[in-house]
């Protein structure tokens, strides 16, 4: 499977995931205030939900704007790239997923681990693409501390290599 392939295979699931836009929309009030309890943001009209979508889901690593705004994002991009024979379409792609937590969110109900649990569910040991399953491979911490924001990168292997 190419690259474009993966990369838009993951945005489907991504976008269709609505236990994954509670967790990155709505914002809880104390900690047993559950994000999960609350609208389905899919179900909101059509261009209301395409701009909570796209302002929260990147493909791009863009960062500059988060200092304007308290939201959580998603950002996945290509990682390395690995053959596993000497065809380059048989091989094992690495996506990173930047997930970002603005401390709003994150003093409340700890919401991070919460988005990272759910990437993780979503993807890790399931078939999606290629002929393997998804492999956790790393994660890492990171701050954007200016901004106010924690974050997770969160690294998975797709493809025919995987077991």
């Amino acid at each position: 499977m190419n690259m474009h392939d993966y990369l838009a295979k993951i945005d489907e699931i991504l976008r269709n995931d609505v236990d994954l836009w509670k967790l990155l929309y709505h914002k809880s009030t104390h900690f047993d205030d559950d994000p999960l309890k609350k609208e389905n943001i899919l179900e909101l009209p059509p261009k209301e939900m395409f701009d909570i979508v796209n302002l929260r889901l990147k493909h791009t690593p863009v960062t500059k704007d988060l200092a304007d705004i308290e939201i959580n994002r998603i950002i996945f991009y290509p990682a390395p790239r690995r053959p596993q024979s000497q065809n380059y379409m048989v091989a094992t792609q690495e996506i990173n997923f930047d997930i970002f937590c603005h401390r709003d969110f994150n003093d409340v109900d700890m919401r991070l681990a919460k988005i990272c649990d759910r990437v993780n569910e979503i993807f890790s040991n399931k078939h999606i693409t290629g002929m393997g399953k998804v492999a956790f491979v790393d994660g890492r911490p990171f701050t954007l501390i200016e901004q106010g924001y924690i974050g997770y990168t969160l690294t998975y292997a797709f493809g025919s290599g995987n077991v």
